[in-house]
């Protein structure tokens, strides 16, 4: 039998792409292939070839030709990186392989598509428009009333996405954004209510698998508040009732967007009432250290699951959910760099074998842009509100000093700021920590 030779694409080959590449020479019969923008120092690759940008789409299909003449024909090509999603489909697409369309890629991307999707099968999302001017932007607010939120069609990671609270924030965001037929916005209405995430394995467009985790507080407050230490909470029983309606919902939408052999990623919101509404979606494992989370719930490998999925079309569940995880992310007030990290020593006392994985803020690295933070702690347990309890013990416990007193920053300077988010969307830890 021929041996499969599989493109991987990322940016760099470390943290949680270096994972997935490894998962990927696990599989019977393969050699690894690479495209990466910066120098390769890991030894699972056959070979990797460099580009100066791995989002454009015409050098990664040189890239691939290129490694194409030197090894055979390509079988697969995939990243776990959500903003080479299309690139990478347009080069599967050039070089005629079997893998996800462009098409599925956008549909689930761009929002203004994503919601259409969902709309059409019947599931519902926040009221929006799609606008390319300052009139029409105007036009909602004086149907939909403020507040709003603002975002791009394909953010990444929520730091471009902007609550609008008042007429002075709605003419600062017009015009930071500026928009126009090149640079349309989308506008939404503002839905409140507990954010919740439901991942799914999907084989041939059917959910094989799904796990629910819970956002405390929501993304935005997050994003919006730098001092709170967001948390994703995974409760051990989703089979409660008030997960039912959100998680029927979430596979319906991934039904609807017919993604083939896929791990999915979708957010949205629960009211007291009972009512869902879905806000976003990827077509990749999920970020803030969900997919470790996964492996520490069910006793499995998510990265070795992914690369079983994506290249074998196979998914060996069903797993029991053997345990609640949760997920502190470490930040504090203060700007400049990380000077001091104290209370670690005494968590890890207190919580012992609760204590399932860290990474703590490094000295002397400039304090993190994002919602994600300077380092985390997970804990597992049987009970959720063990866990629960567990996660609050380290927030009150665990302080960073920084260097500098916190940025007294005007909303102008935070929203251009966080206008940079195709830079800013990776978390600290995959760029200082290599492991």
């Amino acid at each position: 039998m021929r041996e499969r030779f599989v493109l991987f694409v990322a940016r760099s080959f470390t943290g949680e792409m270096l994972r997935s590449a490894q998962a990927i020479t696990r599989l019977e019969n393969v050699a690894l292939l690479g495209i990466c923008e910066q120098p390769n120092t890991s030894d699972v690759f056959v070979d990797v070839a460099h580009v100066a940008d791995t989002h454009d789409s015409n050098k990664l299909i040189e890239a691939a030709r290129r490694l194409q003449e030197r090894h055979g024909p390509l079988n697969k090509i995939v990243t776990t990186q959500e903003t080479l999603l299309e690139p990478v489909a347009q080069t599967v697409e050039a070089l005629e392989l079997n893998g996800m369309s462009v098409a599925t890629v956008r549909r689930a991307l761009d929002k203004s598509l994503l919601k259409a999707t969902l709309e059409q099968a019947g599931i519902a999302t926040p009221r929006s428009l799609v606008f390319t001017s300052e009139s029409e932007a105007r036009s909602f607010v004086d149907e939909r009333r403020l507040p709003i939120v603002l975002k791009p069609l394909n953010g990444s990671g929520a730091l471009a996405t902007w609550c609008v609270r008042d007429e002075q924030q709605l003419e600062l965001a017009l015009e930071l954004t500026k928009p126009s037929s090149m640079r349309p916005l989308i506008a939404e209405e503002f839905f409140s209510g507990e954010e919740l995430c439901v991942d799914t394995i999907t084989i041939a467009n059917e959910p094989r698998f799904h796990s629910v985790c819970c956002y405390r507080p929501s993304i935005l407050e997050a994003v919006e508040n730098p001092s709170i230490q967001w948390r994703c909470v995974m409760p051990r029983d989703i089979s409660d009732r008030r997960y039912q309606q959100f998680i029927a919902h979430g596979l319906a939408a991934v039904r609807a967007l017919s993604v083939g052999d896929a791990m999915t990623h979708m957010e949205g919101f629960l009211n007291e009432s009972g009512q869902t509404c879905f806000i976003d979606a990827t077509l990749r494992p999920a970020g803030a250290r969900i997919a470790p989370m996964l492996a520490f719930a069910y006793d499995i490998d998510p990265y070795f699951v992914w690369a079983r999925v994506m290249l074998d079309g196979s998914f060996d569940g069903p797993w029991e959910r053997k345990f609640a995880v949760g997920t502190v992310f470490l930040r504090g007030t203060g700007s400049g760099k990380i000077e001091s990290v104290e209370g670690f020593e005494t968590a890890q006392r207190e919580l012992g074998t609760l204590l399932m994985d860290h990474r703590l803020p490094q000295v002397s690295v400039e304090k993190a842009a994002t919602y994600t933070g300077d380092g985390y702690v997970t804990i597992r347990h049987p009970e959720t509100q063990a866990v629960e309890e567990a996660l609050d013990f380290v927030a009150q416990t665990i302080r960073i000093t920084y260097s500098q007193a916190p940025a007294h920053e005007t909303l102008r300077e935070n929203w251009t700021k966080r206008l940079q988010y195709n830079q800013l969307y990776k978390p600290i830890w995959e760029i200082s920590y290599q492991r």
